[in-house]
């Protein structure tokens, strides 16, 4: 549901403040699903007691706690920045053995990727490394995070899903598994290897148009990380370096642009993600 319908619906007291703040205390019957364009804060957010939602889009932060539910509306970015900051100093708290399974994560992936190349030449491990960094300036969880690390080692590597659950929780195991091609789908390919290429990613564009918003963003991490290198080689080699790919650029830039679309597709879309935002810039500059 969108802010203002729900606003509109279950809002019992408006107050606006002289800073250009308008807050809305609202009585919900039921528990708040995440609004459309918002981010559902887990790192600020310890349920049932507290339950914090952002929108950089509509400059509103939305807080449940202890069962009162309240709409902060900005008008200036900077005050909506300003209150982020607070409720982050006042509730983020990050555990030591948070940061020790991260180091953990980091290390697996790179005894697993090992001295394994980019295209570009460069060491393997920096591209999940790209990948966990965006995910990190998105303040997503530690979980999603250590997936952004491991997401290529099953399916690159000789490592397998019930390896990453045993080590680092079924969670983690299916933030992966929901980015890894299915078996069947990397076995070599015969004949045509350009047509597998195409059905290979039309299976992945299929699942992230139903993924939930933590998968989109894990996978939107990764394609972001991808199209930066392809920028930075094309400025590198020129036009001729599409010839290093299975695909055409016409069919790399129709899975990119698909791949916009399905991370904006339903309720669970990652438009409002600074990391889709990039990519949209991205996938324009290069195509």
């Amino acid at each position: 549901m969108k802010i203002r319908e729900i606003i509109s619906q279950y809002c019992i007291n408006t107050e606006k403040k002289g800073n250009g703040i308008t807050i809305y205390t609202l009585d919900v019957p039921e528990p708040l699903e995440t609004p459309e364009v918002f981010s559902y804060l887990d790192q600020l957010s310890e349920e049932p007691l507290r339950r914090i939602w952002a929108s950089d889009a509509y400059r509103m932060i939305i807080t449940e706690i202890d069962g009162k539910l309240t709409v902060y509306e900005h008008v200036r970015m900077a005050n909506y920045r300003i209150q982020l900051t607070d409720l982050q100093e006042k509730y983020e708290v990050q555990k030591e053995a948070d940061l020790t399974d991260l180091a953990d994560a980091f290390a697996f992936a790179v005894g697993a990727h090992s001295y394994d190349l980019r295209k570009s030449g460069t060491l393997y491990i920096s591209h999940p490394m790209d990948v966990a960094s965006t995910l990190l300036k998105e303040n997503a969880s530690i979980e999603l995070v250590m997936a952004g690390l491991l997401h290529d080692v099953v399916e690159d590597t000789d490592v397998d899903i019930g390896t990453i659950a045993d080590k680092y929780g079924q969670q983690v195991a299916d933030y992966v598994n929901a980015v890894t091609e299915p078996e069947e789908l990397r076995e070599p390919a015969t004949g045509d290897k350009a047509r597998t290429w195409k059905q290979r990613k039309e299976h992945t564009i299929m699942d992230i148009k139903s993924a939930d918003r933590d998968v989109k963003l894990l996978s939107c991490a990764d394609k972001l990380a991808n199209i930066r290198d392809l920028i930075s080689e094309l400025r590198m080699q020129g036009e001729g370096f599409w010839d290093n790919f299975n695909a055409a650029k016409e069919e790399q830039e129709w899975y990119y642009r698909s791949m916009l679309e399905a991370f904006a597709t339903g309720p669970q879309s990652i438009e409002d993600t600074h990391a889709y935002r990039e990519l949209k810039v991205c996938v324009e500059e290069l195509f």
